[in-house]
């Protein structure tokens, strides 16, 4: 179940992005709240208190009780947008949400266990990480566990195979792989691979010319033959 942590914000009347940047200066992020019985509302919040609150386990998808004057909203960080090299946080949405109402989250994906097939030589390929649902905001997970024990060389998890808690709907192709095993081919020394390339363009090239001197001498012929009639 997604952590619930608290968190403060003041209403800003300002706007632009002068007034952004006083507030970076200042150690806050400038921010929006809005969705269900809240009205848009310009806000802005202590940048290392947002830092932990969205460093739980439950990642972005921790529920947030967002006070805004006085009152607290239930809500949702979404749309973070981030400096480009620190990463840190520039904006971020609070969308606040019913609790009686599902809402869509994208949720982790972890792998458990040890595969079978790593013992015969197998690697394991996680190829998604996360996975949307849909859920009642108190019940979101704070990750999907999906067991690899049994995997051998050649098999392959769907999502499809993971344990869904009961409330949470996949909003996802079940048949979509999620981490598959397979042995790696073998790896041709880099001089090798330039010997061998550079052979096999030799016999094309050889190749080529044998077809151009077989083509030229057919048609010399037949010009030998249309002079002779």
């Amino acid at each position: 179940m997604a952590d619930q942590v608290t968190l403060v914000a003041e209403a800003r009347g300002g706007s632009g992005r002068g007034e952004a940047r006083r507030l970076r200066r200042s150690g806050r992020v400038p921010a929006i709240a809005y969705g269900s019985g809240l009205d848009a509302t310009p806000v802005s919040v202590d940048a290392l208190q947002l830092y932990h609150v969205l460093h739980t386990d439950a990642g972005l998808n921790a529920l947030i009780r967002l006070q805004v004057d006085g009152d607290t909203h239930l809500t949702l960080a979404r749309e973070l947008q981030r400096h480009p090299v620190r990463r840190d946080i520039l904006h971020v949405d609070f969308v606040a949400v019913d609790r009686e109402r599902k809402v869509t989250v994208d949720v982790p994906i972890n792998l458990i266990g040890s595969a079978a097939g790593a013992d015969d030589g197998g690697i394991v390929d996680q190829v998604r990480f996360t996975v949307p649902v849909e859920v009642l905001p108190l019940e979101v997970p704070d990750s999907l566990e999906l067991d690899i024990s049994d995997m051998g060389v050649g098999d392959v998890k769907r999502l499809a195979d993971l344990d869904l808690p009961e409330g949470v709907a996949l909003l996802d192709d079940p048949d979509n792989t999620v981490a598959s095993v397979y042995i790696p081919s073998a790896e041709v020394p880099e001089g090798e691979a330039v010997a061998e390339g550079e052979e096999l363009l030799e016999g094309a090239l050889e190749e080529a010319a044998g077809e151009t001197e077989g083509d030229t001498g057919g048609e010399a012929a037949a010009g030998d033959s249309a002079d002779e009639g």
